[in-house]
């Protein structure tokens, strides 16, 4: 291999990092850290690149862009976090590209590598669960800036993150279910860790350092744990019930628990797409909202103000949640410090007439 023909990709592969973080080195252009810097110019000259390849090819500076990663970007909570990155980053003179990962790691992988190349300034990323979140990691520890929005695992509790207080929520809308004297309160959620951790969890400080590593669908869980025993209701293990991310699911599994005969007067669903799939449930089984149960849903959808009783919701605050996302990250790259580093907001919990009081026996359906 030749001077002339060594490229930037060719010192990216010798030194083990992404062309990103070895055009930034080379550019002299952006932050990397301290490893990654010696790692590519050791590279770039074992090689013998001539840095000024680059450098005439590359604009200088920052680009004033920031990249946002979601899982869905059709999924309302996920759209209004969009809006709030997008109107507070251009406030700020940041304008924003978008990714949509459909929640497969591969895809997640390619969009910040492109981000990267692209030369983002900063990345906003609600990560797709994985053993192995190497490509987020990656970028980090190259220097550049990175905000987690609504989750984080582990692997990833160095990085900011900025959420809605998943276990206040759930907590708030069960708290409701058991003030108006429900003590059968079922609770519709995705697959969870084992009960048994969870109950560990609930039981702990409400500031539990492991509490932001559950997915949101345990720390909601955690909230439903922590509301019955605040008011003294015996956990029956028999009234959680786990669905998949699916209406389908959602309704099937409604259908299975108001067949079973296990009673229940009450019945709160943990996200917006169990909660469309639970109120078709409960109304194929011939049950009426609050009469003969009563409902509590998960953000405040459309549908949920167009049906008959008007359904009580948790609604998130979703264009809050990427507002601030956006002041963190754009704060992050002008050099300030990520601090706190974990922002919770309060979700709010809004009461319509799919709740009532508890006045007639506990529902028996076979």
């Amino acid at each position: 291999m030749t001077r002339e023909s060594v490229t930037i990709m060719d010192v990216a592969r010798e030194a083990g990092v992404s062309k990103s973080a070895a055009a930034r080195v080379l550019a002299r252009n952006g932050s990397a850290s301290a490893t990654t810097h010696e790692r590519v110019m050791k590279a770039a000259a074992f090689l013998g690149y001539r840095p000024n390849q680059l450098a005439r090819s590359m604009k200088s500076g920052a680009t004033n862009t920031i990249g946002i990663v979601v899982p869905d970007v059709i999924i309302p909570f996920f759209s209004a976090i969009l809006r709030g990155v997008a109107d507070n980053a251009r406030a700020a003179g940041f304008e924003v590209l978008v990714s949509n990962t459909d929640n497969d790691p591969d895809i997640e992988e390619r969009s910040l590598e492109l981000f990267a190349e692209k030369r983002v300034d900063g990345i906003a990323i609600a990560p797709v669960f994985q053993q192995d979140p190497r490509a987020i990691l990656r970028l980090a520890d190259e220097g550049m800036p990175v905000v987690l929005l609504d989750r984080r695992m582990t692997g990833l509790e160095h990085l900011p993150l900025v959420s809605v207080d998943h276990v206040d929520a759930a907590e708030k809308a069960v708290a409701a279910l058991a003030d108006l004297g429900h003590e059968r309160i079922a609770l519709l959620a995705e697959s969870a860790p084992a009960l048994a951790r969870l109950q560990e969890l609930a039981e702990s400080s409400s500031s539990h350092p492991h509490l932001s590593l559950l997915r949101p669908s345990a720390q909601r869980i955690i909230g439903y744990l922590r509301a019955i025993k605040r008011h003294g209701i015996e956990l029956d293990e028999d009234l959680i019930i786990h669905s998949g991310y699916t209406t389908t699911s959602a309704q099937e599994a409604v259908e299975r628990f108001l067949a079973s005969g296990i009673e229940a007067t009450a019945l709160h669903a943990t996200n917006a797409v169990l909660t469309s799939g639970a109120y078709r449930g409960i109304r194929s089984r011939g049950l009426s909202v609050p009469e003969d149960m009563s409902f509590i849903g998960f953000d405040d959808q459309e549908w949920t103000t167009m049906v008959q009783p008007e359904v009580t919701v948790v609604e998130q605050p979703s264009q809050q949640l990427g507002a601030t996302a956006a002041t963190v990250l754009t704060n992050l790259v002008r050099g300030a410090a990520a601090d706190p580093l974990e922002h919770l907001l309060e979700a709010e919990l809004l009461m319509r007439d799919s709740t009532a009081s508890r006045v007639r026996p506990s529902i028996r359906l076979a």
